[in-house]
């Protein structure tokens, strides 16, 4: 689970901070986003989808919501 404030989202297990700003030169190349997520994404061939996220830090992982 994670909580979103002030362009921030946390890992459930360890609560490191996944939001990383884009340097704003390089946020034309991102449609003009300025953050963006450290969290690696867990697919599923069966369901062709992420059906889960993982921390970079901890290794941790959580459903996807």
């Amino acid at each position: 689970m994670s909580r979103t404030n002030d362009n921030k989202e946390f890992c459930p297990h360890c609560g490191v901070n996944l939001k990383v700003p884009i340097p704003e030169e390089l946020q034309h190349h991102y449609n003009g986003a300025t953050h963006g997520s450290r969290k690696i994404g867990i697919s599923s061939m069966e369901f062709d989808r992420v059906i889960k996220w993982q921390c970079p830090d901890c290794k941790g992982e959580w459903e996807r919501e």
